[in-house]
Protein backbone atom coordinates (compact mmCIF):
# COMPACT_ATOMS: atom_id res chain seq x y z
CA UNK A 1 0.00 0.00 0.00
CA UNK A 2 1.33 3.55 -0.65
CA UNK A 3 1.81 6.16 1.82
CA UNK A 4 -1.51 8.26 2.68
CA UNK A 5 -2.29 10.91 -0.30
CA UNK A 6 -0.87 8.85 -2.84
CA UNK A 7 -2.68 6.60 -5.43
CA UNK A 8 -2.44 3.16 -5.18
CA UNK A 9 -2.89 1.24 -8.02
CA UNK A 10 -4.11 -2.70 -8.28
CA UNK A 11 -3.78 -4.76 -11.20
CA UNK A 12 -4.56 -7.98 -11.38
CA UNK A 13 -5.18 -10.41 -14.22
CA UNK A 14 -7.10 -14.16 -14.05
CA UNK A 15 -8.06 -17.39 -15.74
CA UNK A 16 -10.32 -18.15 -12.56
CA UNK A 17 -13.84 -16.78 -12.76
CA UNK A 18 -14.18 -17.13 -9.16
CA UNK A 19 -10.68 -15.15 -8.53
CA UNK A 20 -11.95 -12.52 -10.99
CA UNK A 21 -14.98 -12.33 -8.75
CA UNK A 22 -12.90 -12.01 -5.33
CA UNK A 23 -10.82 -9.13 -7.11
CA UNK A 24 -14.31 -6.56 -6.44
CA UNK A 25 -14.34 -6.19 -3.39
CA UNK A 26 -16.26 -3.01 -3.35
CA UNK A 27 -19.31 -5.32 -3.80
CA UNK A 28 -20.98 -7.12 -1.20
CA UNK A 29 -21.11 -11.15 -1.51
CA UNK A 30 -20.22 -10.57 -5.23
CA UNK A 31 -20.14 -13.97 -7.63
CA UNK A 32 -19.48 -14.85 -11.41
CA UNK A 33 -20.49 -17.76 -12.70
CA UNK A 34 -19.20 -19.12 -15.76
CA UNK A 35 -22.69 -20.30 -17.85
CA UNK A 36 -20.89 -22.38 -20.91
CA UNK A 37 -19.48 -25.41 -19.85
CA UNK A 38 -15.70 -25.98 -20.61
CA UNK A 39 -16.09 -22.23 -21.57
CA UNK A 40 -12.65 -19.99 -21.46
CA UNK A 41 -12.38 -17.32 -19.25
CA UNK A 42 -9.59 -14.58 -18.91
CA UNK A 43 -10.37 -11.41 -16.64
CA UNK A 44 -8.70 -7.95 -15.96
CA UNK A 45 -8.97 -5.53 -12.96
CA UNK A 46 -7.12 -2.65 -12.65
CA UNK A 47 -8.63 -0.41 -9.56
CA UNK A 48 -6.87 2.83 -8.51
CA UNK A 49 -8.01 4.70 -5.34
CA UNK A 50 -7.72 8.62 -5.51
CA UNK A 51 -8.32 8.99 -2.25
CA UNK A 52 -10.56 7.20 0.86
CA UNK A 53 -13.88 8.12 -0.21
CA UNK A 54 -13.44 7.63 -4.02
CA UNK A 55 -12.35 4.38 -6.85
CA UNK A 56 -12.41 3.94 -9.95
CA UNK A 57 -12.18 0.39 -11.68
CA UNK A 58 -11.85 -0.92 -15.05
CA UNK A 59 -12.98 -4.33 -15.44
CA UNK A 60 -12.36 -6.32 -18.24
CA UNK A 61 -14.17 -9.95 -19.31
CA UNK A 62 -13.58 -12.04 -21.51
CA UNK A 63 -15.44 -15.55 -21.99
CA UNK A 64 -18.63 -16.42 -23.60
CA UNK A 65 -21.43 -16.45 -21.44
CA UNK A 66 -21.41 -15.09 -17.43
CA UNK A 67 -23.84 -13.73 -15.12
CA UNK A 68 -22.80 -11.92 -12.29
CA UNK A 69 -24.80 -11.50 -8.69
CA UNK A 70 -23.78 -8.88 -6.01
CA UNK A 71 -25.18 -5.97 -3.49
CA UNK A 72 -24.08 -1.85 -4.01
CA UNK A 73 -23.62 -1.56 -0.14
CA UNK A 74 -25.80 1.11 1.22
CA UNK A 75 -22.77 3.79 2.30
CA UNK A 76 -21.27 3.58 -1.10
CA UNK A 77 -23.32 5.10 -4.35
CA UNK A 78 -21.86 3.34 -7.57
CA UNK A 79 -21.55 4.49 -11.47
CA UNK A 80 -20.94 1.98 -13.98
CA UNK A 81 -20.61 2.51 -17.77
CA UNK A 82 -20.46 -1.05 -19.95
CA UNK A 83 -19.04 -1.61 -23.19
CA UNK A 84 -19.64 -4.65 -25.18
CA UNK A 85 -19.78 -6.52 -28.31
CA UNK A 86 -23.50 -7.23 -27.70
CA UNK A 87 -26.01 -5.57 -25.11
CA UNK A 88 -25.70 -6.57 -21.59
CA UNK A 89 -28.69 -7.92 -19.41
CA UNK A 90 -28.28 -5.80 -16.22
CA UNK A 91 -31.24 -5.65 -14.00
CA UNK A 92 -33.43 -6.73 -16.38
CA UNK A 93 -33.07 -4.16 -19.08
CA UNK A 94 -30.22 -4.55 -21.61
CA UNK A 95 -27.63 -1.68 -21.80
CA UNK A 96 -24.31 -0.88 -23.52
CA UNK A 97 -21.25 1.81 -23.91
CA UNK A 98 -24.27 4.76 -23.66
CA UNK A 99 -25.49 4.08 -21.04
CA UNK A 100 -25.10 3.97 -17.34
CA UNK A 101 -26.31 2.40 -14.03
CA UNK A 102 -26.30 4.75 -11.07
CA UNK A 103 -26.89 3.09 -7.77
CA UNK A 104 -27.07 2.60 -3.74
CA UNK A 105 -27.64 -0.07 -1.61
CA UNK A 106 -29.60 -2.47 -4.51
CA UNK A 107 -28.39 -5.84 -6.11
CA UNK A 108 -26.62 -6.03 -8.78
CA UNK A 109 -27.43 -9.08 -11.66
CA UNK A 110 -26.01 -8.77 -15.31
CA UNK A 111 -25.48 -11.51 -17.77
CA UNK A 112 -22.80 -10.77 -21.19
CA UNK A 113 -22.80 -12.83 -24.18
CA UNK A 114 -19.40 -11.68 -25.39
CA UNK A 115 -16.56 -9.67 -24.33
CA UNK A 116 -17.21 -6.68 -22.28
CA UNK A 117 -15.30 -3.57 -20.55
CA UNK A 118 -16.53 -1.75 -17.38
CA UNK A 119 -15.88 1.16 -16.11
CA UNK A 120 -16.75 1.57 -12.32
CA UNK A 121 -16.78 5.06 -10.17
CA UNK A 122 -17.15 3.73 -6.41
CA UNK A 123 -18.02 6.65 -4.13
CA UNK A 124 -18.79 7.09 -0.16
CA UNK A 125 -22.29 8.38 -0.48
CA UNK A 126 -21.88 10.99 2.24
CA UNK A 127 -18.58 12.09 -0.12
CA UNK A 128 -20.93 12.00 -3.04
CA UNK A 129 -23.94 13.81 -1.80
CA UNK A 130 -21.00 16.91 -0.64
CA UNK A 131 -19.98 17.23 -3.63
CA UNK A 132 -23.45 17.43 -5.54
CA UNK A 133 -23.81 20.50 -8.13
CA UNK A 134 -27.57 20.13 -7.98
CA UNK A 135 -30.03 19.92 -4.90
CA UNK A 136 -32.62 17.54 -6.64
CA UNK A 137 -30.68 14.17 -6.54
CA UNK A 138 -30.86 15.33 -2.45
CA UNK A 139 -34.81 13.40 -2.92
CA UNK A 140 -32.93 9.46 -3.39
CA UNK A 141 -32.99 8.65 0.11
CA UNK A 142 -32.25 5.32 0.69
CA UNK A 143 -31.64 2.08 -1.55
CA UNK A 144 -32.61 3.51 -5.51
CA UNK A 145 -30.89 2.74 -8.90
CA UNK A 146 -31.44 4.84 -12.11
CA UNK A 147 -30.62 4.18 -15.39
CA UNK A 148 -29.36 7.19 -16.85
CA UNK A 149 -28.74 7.78 -20.63
CA UNK A 150 -26.84 11.37 -21.26
CA UNK A 151 -25.48 13.19 -24.05
CA UNK A 152 -23.21 11.88 -26.12
CA UNK A 153 -20.60 14.86 -25.08
CA UNK A 154 -20.90 13.44 -21.72
CA UNK A 155 -20.58 9.95 -22.20
CA UNK A 156 -17.41 11.00 -23.82
CA UNK A 157 -15.88 13.12 -21.22
CA UNK A 158 -16.71 10.82 -18.09
CA UNK A 159 -14.60 8.11 -20.58
CA UNK A 160 -11.84 10.29 -20.96
CA UNK A 161 -11.99 11.33 -17.62
CA UNK A 162 -11.19 7.35 -15.98
CA UNK A 163 -8.64 7.13 -18.62
CA UNK A 164 -6.73 9.80 -17.85
CA UNK A 165 -6.41 8.39 -14.10
CA UNK A 166 -5.23 5.53 -14.91
CA UNK A 167 -2.45 6.70 -17.17
CA UNK A 168 -1.37 9.62 -14.60
CA UNK A 169 -1.60 8.14 -11.42
CA UNK A 170 0.28 5.29 -10.77
CA UNK A 171 2.76 6.03 -7.73
CA UNK A 172 1.55 9.75 -7.83
CA UNK A 173 0.08 12.32 -5.27
CA UNK A 174 -3.71 12.88 -6.77
CA UNK A 175 -4.16 16.49 -6.49
CA UNK A 176 -7.73 18.51 -5.36
CA UNK A 177 -7.97 18.81 -8.97
CA UNK A 178 -8.02 15.24 -10.51
CA UNK A 179 -10.73 14.67 -7.60
CA UNK A 180 -12.97 17.37 -8.65
CA UNK A 181 -12.57 16.81 -12.22
CA UNK A 182 -13.76 13.33 -11.69
CA UNK A 183 -16.65 14.23 -9.24
CA UNK A 184 -17.72 17.29 -12.17
CA UNK A 185 -17.80 14.53 -14.80
CA UNK A 186 -20.00 12.21 -11.97
CA UNK A 187 -22.41 14.94 -11.77
CA UNK A 188 -22.41 15.89 -15.20
CA UNK A 189 -23.45 11.81 -15.93
CA UNK A 190 -26.54 11.67 -12.69
CA UNK A 191 -27.74 14.84 -13.40
CA UNK A 192 -28.23 14.73 -16.86
CA UNK A 193 -31.76 14.51 -19.17
CA UNK A 194 -32.01 11.29 -20.86
CA UNK A 195 -31.75 11.78 -24.62
CA UNK A 196 -34.64 10.54 -26.42
CA UNK A 197 -32.61 9.16 -28.98
CA UNK A 198 -30.82 7.17 -26.97
CA UNK A 199 -33.41 5.47 -24.06
CA UNK A 200 -32.29 2.50 -22.17
CA UNK A 201 -34.56 -0.05 -23.18
CA UNK A 202 -37.80 -0.38 -21.03
CA UNK A 203 -37.54 -4.04 -19.16
CA UNK A 204 -38.95 -6.88 -21.17
CA UNK A 205 -41.27 -9.01 -20.03
CA UNK A 206 -39.23 -12.31 -20.67
CA UNK A 207 -35.84 -10.53 -19.14
CA UNK A 208 -37.97 -9.61 -15.97
CA UNK A 209 -39.14 -13.06 -15.65
CA UNK A 210 -35.58 -14.20 -16.44
CA UNK A 211 -34.28 -11.43 -13.84
CA UNK A 212 -36.33 -12.18 -11.13
CA UNK A 213 -35.84 -16.09 -11.83
CA UNK A 214 -32.05 -15.95 -11.08
CA UNK A 215 -32.37 -13.85 -7.97
CA UNK A 216 -35.11 -16.61 -6.10
CA UNK A 217 -32.37 -19.11 -7.28
CA UNK A 218 -29.27 -17.55 -5.67
CA UNK A 219 -31.71 -17.12 -2.47
CA UNK A 220 -32.58 -20.37 -2.10
CA UNK A 221 -29.67 -22.36 -3.69
CA UNK A 222 -28.91 -24.37 -1.06
CA UNK A 223 -32.20 -26.04 -1.08
CA UNK A 224 -32.80 -28.93 -3.73
CA UNK A 225 -36.65 -28.70 -3.83
CA UNK A 226 -36.39 -25.25 -5.50
CA UNK A 227 -36.57 -25.94 -9.12
CA UNK A 228 -38.39 -24.96 -12.35
CA UNK A 229 -41.98 -24.93 -10.59
CA UNK A 230 -40.98 -22.91 -7.65
CA UNK A 231 -39.90 -20.58 -10.17
CA UNK A 232 -43.36 -20.33 -11.80
CA UNK A 233 -45.46 -20.21 -8.56
CA UNK A 234 -43.31 -17.64 -7.55
CA UNK A 235 -43.62 -15.53 -10.60
CA UNK A 236 -46.78 -16.60 -10.89
CA UNK A 237 -46.10 -18.01 -14.71
CA UNK A 238 -46.02 -20.85 -16.63
CA UNK A 239 -43.74 -23.59 -17.03
CA UNK A 240 -44.02 -22.59 -20.84
CA UNK A 241 -43.44 -18.91 -20.00
CA UNK A 242 -40.57 -19.62 -18.35
CA UNK A 243 -39.36 -21.71 -20.43
CA UNK A 244 -39.67 -19.42 -23.48
CA UNK A 245 -38.04 -16.37 -21.20
CA UNK A 246 -34.85 -18.56 -20.71
CA UNK A 247 -34.08 -19.70 -24.19
CA UNK A 248 -34.67 -16.25 -25.73
CA UNK A 249 -32.51 -14.63 -23.30
CA UNK A 250 -29.94 -16.92 -21.25
CA UNK A 251 -29.75 -19.71 -24.36
CA UNK A 252 -30.37 -22.42 -22.43
CA UNK A 253 -33.36 -23.96 -19.93
CA UNK A 254 -34.59 -22.95 -16.44
CA UNK A 255 -33.49 -26.63 -15.85
CA UNK A 256 -29.69 -26.29 -17.23
CA UNK A 257 -29.39 -22.54 -15.73
CA UNK A 258 -30.28 -23.61 -12.09
CA UNK A 259 -28.16 -26.69 -12.66
CA UNK A 260 -24.96 -24.72 -13.67
CA UNK A 261 -25.07 -22.23 -11.01
CA UNK A 262 -25.65 -24.62 -8.18
CA UNK A 263 -22.40 -25.75 -9.76
CA UNK A 264 -20.69 -22.87 -9.86
CA UNK A 265 -21.45 -22.37 -6.27
CA UNK A 266 -19.77 -25.76 -5.52
CA UNK A 267 -16.48 -25.37 -7.13
CA UNK A 268 -16.51 -21.69 -5.86
CA UNK A 269 -17.07 -23.58 -2.25
CA UNK A 270 -14.44 -26.14 -3.28
CA UNK A 271 -11.85 -23.48 -4.40
CA UNK A 272 -12.14 -21.26 -1.10
CA UNK A 273 -11.87 -24.44 1.59
CA UNK A 274 -10.24 -27.31 -0.28
CA UNK A 275 -9.49 -29.33 3.46
CA UNK A 276 -13.41 -29.45 3.31
CA UNK A 277 -15.11 -32.70 2.48
CA UNK A 278 -16.30 -32.46 -1.29
CA UNK A 279 -19.85 -33.66 -0.27
CA UNK A 280 -20.49 -30.69 1.83
CA UNK A 281 -19.84 -28.99 -1.21
CA UNK A 282 -22.05 -30.61 -3.13
CA UNK A 283 -25.14 -30.25 -0.55
CA UNK A 284 -24.14 -26.63 -0.14
CA UNK A 285 -24.89 -26.09 -3.40
CA UNK A 286 -28.44 -28.05 -3.48
CA UNK A 287 -26.45 -31.47 -5.05
CA UNK A 288 -27.69 -34.26 -2.55
CA UNK A 289 -26.43 -37.36 -4.80
CA UNK A 290 -22.86 -37.47 -4.67
CA UNK A 291 -21.83 -39.42 -7.75
CA UNK A 292 -24.58 -37.44 -10.03
CA UNK A 293 -23.03 -34.03 -8.61
CA UNK A 294 -19.21 -35.53 -10.03
CA UNK A 295 -20.86 -36.39 -12.92
CA UNK A 296 -22.09 -33.38 -13.64
CA UNK A 297 -19.23 -31.79 -11.99
CA UNK A 298 -16.86 -32.79 -14.58
CA UNK A 299 -19.01 -32.73 -17.74
CA UNK A 300 -19.14 -29.02 -16.86
CA UNK A 301 -15.71 -28.14 -15.85
CA UNK A 302 -13.67 -30.98 -17.25
CA UNK A 303 -12.35 -32.24 -14.43
CA UNK A 304 -14.02 -34.10 -11.27
CA UNK A 305 -14.36 -32.34 -8.32
CA UNK A 306 -11.59 -34.64 -6.59
CA UNK A 307 -9.09 -33.00 -9.11
CA UNK A 308 -9.97 -29.44 -8.02
CA UNK A 309 -9.54 -29.26 -4.74
CA UNK A 310 -6.40 -31.25 -5.20
CA UNK A 311 -5.05 -28.98 -7.71
CA UNK A 312 -6.21 -26.12 -5.27
CA UNK A 313 -4.41 -27.94 -2.10
CA UNK A 314 -1.43 -27.82 -3.81
CA UNK A 315 -0.86 -24.15 -4.49
CA UNK A 316 -2.23 -23.44 -1.08
CA UNK A 317 1.16 -21.84 1.56
CA UNK A 318 2.29 -25.12 3.68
Amino acid sequence: MNAAGSSPVRVSVSNDVCEHANGLDQWLDNRYHQLEKKARFHGSLTDVLLDKHVRITKEIIDTPLVEQIGYVPSDKIMLINIHGDNDILLNGRYVNSGSFHFSSGKPIHAVSKSTICAYIVTLDRDFFYEHLTDTKMLALKGAFEKFITPTQGSVLDFQKTILQNFIGHQGFDVGQSEILRLMASVNDVALSETDARLQVLPPSTRAYIVDRSCELLFENFSNEEFGVLEMCNHLKVSRRTLQYSFESIMGMSPLNYIRTVRLNIARKLLLLSPNDKIQGAALDAGFSHLGRFSRYYQDFFGELPSQTVGRTANKAPR
